[in-house]
């Protein structure tokens, strides 16, 4: 599915969104309208540059506090709401999102307010704009997403439709299950967003602590899958308030957020009819079995004499050296340490090996989850090891029996001495990242 995010999600000004959000590799962006008043860029320069980056303009927000309010304050909403439609033709966007009204709202009844909705609409119409109503969690009157879509249902018109918002849906554990019902076409917008559990109010836990999906506790896999089955065809989005990725480096952030979108998908692809055909929508990712053992570790050393040795205390055996490389491999049973040289880098793990079914499969999963494949030069002779590059640095390479052999380039064979069983096993890798990896490399 085509995917998109707000630029509320990111730091930094407007253009170095766009630019984060292109190099992701999103497909769109929302444009929250405080980065577009803070810019320097008329509308007019960010839909070139967006148009330079390939990046479509799929959602305009927010419009605050248009519905339920006096006839007096409606027709100046609707002035508001006009000249925010203008806005737009230079941005050549065609989609508004419209909160319920929290502020202003004075009508509790249904009938004013899907009266004031329609109006609204046919202004949008005049604009071939659309309106995205979406049903905020602490709205006065308006607080979930099935009294939103009533009052859609109770407008009428082609031009109005509702937004989806998973926090404000899941947070109030809300039945997401209802979505079913909604006709596909009518659901405008879709925002995903996941939060952990903190028992507090909604509005600071909204405003302060969502996180990508697959990063808190929703039900993430069910909602989407409940979107896909009802027929939804527009773009996942994510709307992240989060003061932690309002400081961090916009390129993470986005790479980290394009990932959360695939694997939700993915998540979504197993809870849906094999025969449904709107799994044919959801993007799929190569499946790999769960990973439980460690082929190798690589340390990197400018005292490969010392950290040898260290490790011989430790009870590993000398095996060989490289036939090409300055790299030696030691062993302790079933435990192998390939020690390479470096010059004045000091002693770090530059790589860790897992033992898998099959190399080109994990490799194509972590490239679909936004990791860089690792080029390491091997000749005619020598195992192809498939790895990617982790945040850090640090490579990670899949070992399938293809590549099993490759202790063979260090001497090791069957007519190799067996080496002692010794008692060291390797039970995990303690492997410090900076804060804004967390979320990549895991």
């Amino acid at each position: 599915m085509k995917t998109s995010i707000a630029t509320v999600c990111l730091a930094g000004t407007l253009e170095e969104k766009l630019q984060a959000c292109a190099r992701a590799g999103f497909d769109g962006i929302e444009i929250f309208e405080q980065d577009l008043v803070v810019s320097p860029s008329s509308p007019a320069e960010i839909k070139a540059l967006a148009d330079r980056l390939d990046l479509t303009l799929d959602l305009y927000q927010p419009f605050r506090d248009l519905e339920g309010v006096t006839e007096e304050l409606f027709q100046a909403n609707l002035h508001r709401l006009e000249a925010k439609f203008v806005l737009m033709q230079e941005l050549g966007m065609d989609m508004i999102l419209v909160p319920s009204n929290v502020a202003t709202a004075t009508i509790d009844d249904d009938a004013v307010v899907a009266e004031q909705l329609h109006r609204a609409a046919e202004l949008a119409a005049r604009y071939d704009m659309r309106i995205a109503y979406e049903a905020l969690a602490w709205g006065t009157y308006v607080n979930t997403y099935w009294h939103s879509w009533e009052l859609v249902q109770a407008a009428n018109h082609p031009n109005l439709g509702v937004c989806l918002d998973s926090f404000h849906i899941l947070s109030k554990n809300d039945d997401p299950s209802r979505i079913l019902q909604i006709p596909g076409e009518k659901i405008f917008f879709v925002q995903l967003a996941d939060a952990p559990e903190l028992g507090m109010d909604l509005l600071p836990w909204s405003r302060h602590h969502r996180v990508f999906p697959g990063e808190g506790s929703f039900a993430m896999f069910e909602f989407m899958a409940y979107l896909a089955q009802a027929g939804y065809q527009g773009p996942l989005s994510l709307e992240i308030f989060n003061d932690v990725f309002r400081e961090t480096n916009p390129n993470i952030t986005a790479v980290d957020g394009l990932r959360s979108l695939r694997w939700v998908q993915q998540g979504a692809r197993g809870l849906v009819p094999k025969d449904h055909p709107c799994r044919a929508l959801l993007t799929p990712m190569p499946k790999v079995e769960p990973i439980e053992v460690i082929d190798h570790i690589e340390i990197s050393t400018d005292a490969p004499d010392h950290c040898g040795a260290l490790l011989g205390s430790l009870g590993f055996t000398f095996v060989g050296q490289h036939r090409r490389k300055t790299a030696q491999l030691f062993m302790c049973g079933e435990v192998k340490v390939v020690l390479s040289a470096n010059r004045g880098d000091g002693t770090y793990i530059a790589s860790v090996a897992v033992q898998v079914t099959n190399s080109t499969e994990a490799l194509a999963r972590a490239e679909a989850l936004g990791a860089t494949r690792v080029s390491r030069p091997v000749i005619t002779d020598e195992a192809r090891l498939d790895g990617v590059v982790g945040p850090s640095g640090m490579q990670v390479f899949f070992i399938d029996d293809d590549a099993a052999a490759w202790p063979e380039e260090f001497g090791l064979n069957a007519a190799t001495p067996a080496v002692s069983a010794g008692s060291v096993r390797l039970d995990h890798l303690n492997v410090p990242e900076a804060r804004d990896h967390f979320g990549a490399s895991a």
